[in-house]
């Protein structure tokens, strides 16, 4: 279900603000914090983006880096399917150790806090929670198992949503 969050004042809009603030700063951090670790810069990258996982930001499997020839072979691999993009070497030590850092060395949040946020009940079958700060506004997708009573969120067509996230 598609909602949307228009009431800066209210309890839920100032929770889910600061919660998706933290993650996007955390988001900052994590590409900053892999800048410094391989002392590489990237353009594209392995990995699920965004809050759609357990952790709410974006993991990395691999990178494309900008000098390919600054990489450590020590450290990564090519992978074959796609050999411009690199993954850690875990026949390595310094692979393994990278693999571990980009595991669980960058910053995370836990899925369910949204959830924790809404009053929520976690299910056994679900969809992972989606909030996006679009100007003044909170814009949501929460699994339609859950019907959100709330008068400050509003219910809101997949269109509108669409829209609302197009402006982001």
């Amino acid at each position: 279900m598609y909602y949307k969050i228009e009431n800066k004042e209210s309890e839920v809009y100032k929770k889910l603000h600061e919660q998706r603030t933290k993650e996007e700063q955390m988001e900052l951090k994590n590409t900053a914090s892999i800048i410094e670790k391989t002392g590489l810069n990237f353009t594209n990258f392995f990995g699920r983006i965004g809050q759609q996982n357990f952790r709410r930001v974006t993991s990395y499997s691999g990178f494309e880096f900008t000098e390919p020839e600054k990489v450590d072979l020590k450290i990564w691999k090519r992978l074959k399917e796609h050999p411009e993009i690199f993954v850690p070497n875990t026949r390595t030590k310094l692979g393994r150790e990278m693999q571990e850092f980009l595991s669980n060395g960058l910053e995370g949040s836990r899925y369910d806090i949204i959830n924790d946020i809404l009053g929520l009940k976690s299910l056994r079958s679900f969809t992972f929670p989606f909030v996006e700060i679009i100007g003044e506004k909170i814009i949501l997708y929460v699994d339609d198992q859950y019907d959100l009573d709330d008068k400050d969120i509003i219910e809101i067509t997949k269109r509108e949503f669409k829209e609302l996230r197009q402006l982001h």
